[in-house]
């Protein structure tokens, strides 16, 4: 049964060989300008772990999720697997002592959290003195893509979407400073063949006024203190 379980993960692994996939390792592999390689770093909201395990390629990482998706033995034995520490949370509460980590990735995290204010002060209480936030796939609200989707009736983000004022003001808020913020993604991504898709994402993304109904947000912000 372990054994399945983790060729069933390498198997998500090859299935995310698409446009998405190639933009993740990008997302990941960005942390090395900011950080430096083997710094300590916690994914909060891991998912299946892909972009944890990729980021241990370069970082000395830890993991926790809140099991909402019935996932549990799958997601313990790939940590395991890996060898990342990884812990089940509470909802908006991260189960670390204080300045525990050099940085923390969120990815595609943020815009399913209700109290976003009350995860991040348990956010910046982890970190260390500077340490940084990345917050990748922030789904933006105005998103062309979630809105071809729903006039198309498929499956959408919902209301679990983000502005950048409430990114914005949610980091402020919990005493992080913004060292940058951009736009990621414009056209569906998933499922589509990757370096097509990929490059005309990088160059819608880049052209004023078009770029802010990208598909979603990233964040790079440092704690304040």
């Amino acid at each position: 049964m372990k054994l399945q379980i983790v060729r069933d993960f390498e198997n998500v692994v090859q299935i995310n060989e698409t446009a998405y996939g190639v933009e993740q390792r990008r997302d990941i592999k960005s942390l090395l300008k900011y950080i430096p390689r083997g710094s300590e770093v916690l994914d909060v909201g891991c998912g299946y772990g892909i972009p944890t395990t990729e980021a241990a390629k370069y970082f000395r990482m830890s993991a926790c999720d809140v099991d909402t998706r019935g996932s549990a033995e799958f997601v313990e034995t790939v940590m395991r697997f890996r060898e990342i520490p990884f812990k089940w949370s509470e909802p908006n509460k991260l189960p670390f002592a204080d300045a525990s980590f050099d940085a923390l990735l969120l990815y595609a995290v943020i815009e399913h959290v209700s109290e976003k204010v009350i995860l991040l002060n348990e956010c910046a209480r982890v970190l260390r003195p500077h340490g940084k936030i990345f917050m990748f796939r922030a789904v933006n609200k105005f998103a062309f893509a979630e809105k071809l989707a729903t006039w198309m009736g498929l499956c959408t983000h919902g209301d679990e979407v983000v502005t950048r004022k409430m990114l914005e003001d949610a980091l402020t808020e919990s005493g992080f400073g913004i060292d940058k913020i951009g736009w990621q993604g414009w056209l569906p991504e998933n499922g589509l063949p990757r370096w097509p898709i990929f490059l005309l994402n990088q160059i819608l993304t880049r052209i004023p006024l078009i770029n802010r109904f990208s598909h979603d947000y990233y964040v790079i912000a440092t704690k304040r203190t």
